[in-house]
């Protein structure tokens, strides 16, 4: 999967879990690890995050 993939893919994961349960964790976010182990993208789950 290309890291463009990936992030749209992360993106897409967030929307469902916000729809599933939109109260939760506020510091929760989904991050796209590389192959190599290089963080590529952090996608936060709820926008009220700090």
């Amino acid at each position: 999967m290309s890291d463009g993939a990936a992030i749209a893919h992360s993106k897409n994961l967030a929307d469902k879990v916000r729809k599933e349960k939109p109260k939760g964790h506020p510091a929760l976010q989904i991050v796209v690890i590389d192959e190599n182990g290089r963080e590529v993208h952090r996608e936060r789950i709820y926008s009220n995050a700090t």
